[in-house]
Parts: structure tokens; C-alpha cells; sequence
């Protein structure tokens, strides 16, 4: 009896590579939160879906993602979607946070007193796995590699499903023909950059982070179930309490002010020890406690100018990325993979009504995401007068 294949990175049963001429439904590129969700909700409709995601050759705690958090109400959205809830042997239960924002005092928000109760805090690397595990449970492929090239084919190319897009991958593969494409590589925006929509910035926000190794203070008890957001003259720190026990701590701040910092990376550990309440919380760690080298990410918000085309659509973080202080860029990005698959899985049934009406319901939400992130920070920005992170965000919308 010959074995099944095995993902590395997921330790699941993975679908074979599809062979030279092969035509799938929906190729998604991407395999995060978007991609798996969309990958799913296609399989469970019928279609022939693939992704292609590269992975990692193994997951582990040092593969660290910022964004570790879902809210209460991503319970509605996996009983609505058919998919299971984070596993409560891998990830652990957020109940509130605390915050110093409007004011230089610490406050307390109880998710408990939330209809949506409280949230999730995640190992990603396990988070993301389960969704992808879901989709191929479901029928989906997966191809372990990344889109290199799209085109469009026809004629006698492909003469009975014309057009259709011949797909090329990094492993040097056979290419894959699919009649939709769904881009779902995250910020990259990689399928829809290649098909000619270009990236709107909202703000340029940097975000410096690491894990750090806490003994003392508030953080370093194991049932520490808190997020702290806390403004500062050169921007704002987040930090939690991972399930693997380490502390993620990130300071969002301007270019010019990280430019200088990644620069000199011990100012980084100075900065955290001058933020009152999160040196308090981390028990006054010092450098000595990271795990990790300090690293950076772009954090600002962004958007497609154009979220879809003929035969694609983009999803998740590749459609549009949110400010983290915002805190709905996980959850938003697997609504928007479940919303891109629905419209293309009408599309394929003859319907394209539904992918103008997702770039429109995408455009409202990022209307009314842009104005209500502008009232926050507008509540912090009048603590640092004359101070440059803020006096960009006193009115910005």
C-alpha cells in the first residue's frame, strides 16, 4: 500500500499536483485566512478549487505574525461559514483589554459584558493550518508553490472553455488552467499588481515588534487574558500575551522615527521602558528579555484601485489591509475570502452580478472603516501637541 502525501507544514493529507492541461474552477493564490476561507467555501459549493501557497517547511513559535487576535463575534462567522472554531488546546481566550489612549490612564474593557463574549488569542502558524486543512477536507487542492505568472488563453488553447488562465508556478511545474483566479497573497496584492491594478496608501505606518521573555509583572502570569494599546509622543505600543508565553510588543510609529530606530535597535527596548504602563506590565524587561531580533512590517492601511477584473478578484489583506488599531484585518480578511468565493462561484453559474456588488460592499466598508479609525486617533492626538506621528492624524479621514 503506497502512503498518502503529507503537507509538511500542516501534517494533513495534501491533494496530488495537478497534472499539465488541467483545469480547476477557481485557482486562489494565497493560502492564509482569505485564501483557505475562500478555498472552503468553493469546495463546499461544488467547484473545483486549488490553492497555491507555498508554506513553510515547518511550523513553529518562531514564525511570528503581529495580528494574533479574533473578536467574540468571528463565532458567528465560522457556525455561519461550516468551519470549526479555534482549537482551545492551541490558542487561548482574549477577555478584555486595556488601554491608555485618550487619556494617559490605564482603562479597562471587559469582553465579557460583550454579546460576542470574548475573543481568541492565536498561534497563527496552527490557526492558519486548521483553515487550510478545512478546504482540503472539503475538496479543494492544494498546490505547494507560489503563482509565478497569469495569462489568458483561447482559441486553440483552450477551445471548449475559452478564456481561460494559464497559471505557471515557482516549483517549475506543470502550469494549471482555471477559469476565475481569486488573489489572496496578502499585501503583496501579487495577482492583481501583475493584472494591472495599482496599491492606494492610506498612511505609512510602521510597525517594530519582538517577542519578548517575561518574568515579572502583570504579563508574565500565565493567565494574563488581556490586550494593552498604550499612545506615547512617537506613536502607539501594542503588546500581548501569547499562548506559547511569550509577549508580542510592537511600536507603531512613523517612517522617519523607525528609520532611526532600526538604526539603532537597542532604542527600541528604550523606547518600550519609557512607555509607562507597558514597562510596568513586562515587569521593566530589559533587551536581555527578546526572543527574537527586533523586526519591522509595513502596518498602514491600503486598498486595490480596482478589486476585480475579468476572470479575478482579489480578497482579504491583497483587496485592501486595515490599521491594526482597528482590529478587524483577520476576521475582515476571512469575510471577504467567503464573500470573493460566493460572487465567483455565482459568476461560474452564470451570474457576474455579484463581484460588482462585492467591490461595492468592499468600497462602504472601507468608507466607514477610514472614519471611524480617523475619530480614534483623533482622541489620542490632542495628548502630543507639536509631537510629528500625531499632528498627521489629528484630522485625517
Amino acid at each position: 500500500m503506497s502512503a498518502t502525501p503529507t503537507d509538511a507544514a500542516d501534517g494533513h493529507p495534501t491533494r496530488p499536483v495537478a497534472p499539465a492541461g488541467r483545469v480547476v474552477d477557481v485557482l486562489i493564490a494565497g493560502g492564509g485566512p482569505a485564501g483557505a476561507v475562500a478555498a472552503h467555501a468553493l469546495a463546499m459549493a461544488g467547484r473545483r478549487a486549488m490553492i497555491a501557497d507555498p508554506g513553510r517547511t515547518h511550523a513553529d513559535a518562531n514564525d511570528t505574525k503581529i495580528g494574533e487576535a479574533l473578536p467574540g463575534a468571528a463565532a458567528g462567522f465560522f457556525r455561519a461559514a461550516g468551519l470549526p472554531p479555534p482549537d482551545p488546546e492551541r490558542h487561548t481566550r482574549v477577555r478584555g483589554s486595556w488601554s491608555a489612549w485618550a487619556t494617559a490612564e490605564l482603562e479597562a474593557t471587559d469582553f465579557l459584558r460583550s454579546p460576542d463574549g470574548p475573543g481568541w488569542r492565536l498561534d497563527r502558524p496552527a490557526f492558519d493550518a486548521a483553515l487550510r486543512r478545512a478546504a482540503i477536507d472539503a475538496g479543494a487542492g492544494r498546490r505547494r508553490a507560489r503563482v509565478v505568472a497569469v495569462r489568458r488563453e483561447s482559441g486553440d488553447a483552450a477551445p471548449d472553455t475559452a478564456p481561460l488562465w494559464r497559471v505557471d508556478f515557482s516549483d517549475g511545474g506543470p502550469p494549471v488552467r482555471a477559469r476565475w483566479l481569486i488573489d489572496a497573497t496578502g499585501r503583496r496584492a501579487a495577482l492583481a499588481r501583475q493584472l494591472g491594478a495599482g496599491r492606494l496608501r492610506d498612511d505609512r505606518l510602521i510597525a517594530i515588534f519582538a517577542r519578548l521573555s517575561v518574568t515579572e509583572g502583570p504579563m508574565a502570569d500565565p493567565g494574563f487574558d488581556r490586550t494593552v494599546i498604550e499612545a506615547v509622543p512617537e506613536g502607539w505600543w501594542y503588546a500581548a500575551r501569547l499562548p506559547s508565553g511569550a509577549v508580542m510588543a510592537a511600536l507603531h510609529t512613523s517612517p522617519a522615527t523607525a528609520a532611526r530606530i532600526l538604526a539603532d535597535r537597542p532604542r527600541w527596548h528604550a523606547a518600550r521602558l519609557e512607555a509607562p504602563h507597558l514597562a510596568r506590565l513586562t515587569g521593566h524587561a530589559d533587551a536581555g528579555a527578546a526572543l527574537d531580533p527586533v523586526a519591522a512590517c509595513d502596518a498602514g492601511g491600503t486598498a486595490l484601485d480596482r478589486l476585480a477584473g475579468p476572470g479575478w478578484i482579489a480578497a482579504g489583506d491583497a483587496a485592501q489591509a486595515y490599521d491594526p488599531l482597528s482590529a478587524q484585518g483577520l476576521l475582515s480578511a476571512m469575510h471577504a475570502g467567503r464573500q470573493a468565493a460566493r460572487a465567483v462561484d455565482a459568476a461560474l453559474g452564470g451570474d457576474s452580478s455579484a463581484i460588482p456588488q462585492v467591490v461595492t460592499a468592499q468600497a462602504h466598508l472601507r468608507a466607514v472603516y477610514r472614519g471611524r479609525l480617523a475619530a480614534y486617533y483623533a482622541q489620542a492626538a490632542g495628548r502630543f501637541p507639536g509631537a510629528e506621528f500625531w499632528a498627521g492624524r489629528a484630522g485625517q479621514g
